[in-house]
């Protein structure tokens, strides 16, 4: 059994089998989920979260370069990263050159590639965006890979507010801008578009060049 795999069987915040699958002990943004019915709410109020959570930081730890703005001090920024406040960019990051970084929490050992831009959401620890990515509104879990070019879009072509399609019904958002949850494991491969109020489950497999809708199972590929 994969380590992944007993997370989990031990994992009981959400109490059903159908509800996505992150471990919150990867992610310095646990409390912003544990009041959620769902994972994707966390990201709707992520900036107040930052902004009340990041004066907490260990001040030995953290610089606050700039107003709401915390980096821990073993992360790395490159020359040409932008990030824009609140922010907090976690230990052993990387956040790579000609990125931004907007409203977003991104965690431990986490790998922003070049050209890439975050925005409005939560990255777990070890995640990694390989480059000229676009993820907004969205949630990527632990060892989560976005492949090279993958595009994560947070709005409906026809502008309407998103609904998230489960295994065990539709959830309306109530929102206009809402991109996915990309689960622990999860690895989406180059050029992919992943559409709003997708949720790929833990562990699934996505291969180069698909279009992503609606819930995609743990440990299933998609062609």
């Amino acid at each position: 059994m994969s380590r992944i795999s007993r997370v989990a069987k031990s994992y009981s915040s959400y109490g059903s089998n159908t509800r996505p699958t992150l471990d919150l002990s990867r992610t310095v943004a646990k409390d912003a989920f544990c009041d959620r019915s769902r994972p994707w709410e966390a990201v709707f109020n992520i900036s107040s979260y930052i902004s009340e959570y990041g004066p907490k930081l260990p001040y030995d730890q953290y610089d606050e370069i700039a107003e709401d703005v915390w980096v821990h001090v073993s992360a790395y920024l490159a020359p040409t990263a932008k990030i824009e406040a609140p922010a907090i960019i976690c230990g052993g990051a990387r956040i790579c050159n000609h990125t931004t970084v907007e409203r977003s929490i991104i965690g431990s050992f986490c790998t922003v590639g070049e050209m890439s831009t975050v925005k409005n959401s939560i990255t777990f620890d070890r995640s990694r965006l390989c480059g000229h990515n676009s993820l907004s509104y969205s949630v990527l879990g632990y060892e989560a890979i976005l492949g090279e070019g993958t595009m994560v879009s947070d709005t409906r072509l026809d502008a309407l507010n998103v609904s998230i399609n489960m295994p065990d019904g539709t959830y309306f958002s109530g929102r206009s801008h809402l991109g996915a949850v990309i689960c622990d494991g999860a690895r989406v491969g180059a050029s992919c578009v992943v559409n709003p109020g997708s949720v790929i489950d833990s562990n699934a497999l996505i291969y180069p060049l698909s279009s992503v809708s609606g819930y995609v199972h743990p440990y299933s590929n998609v062609k």
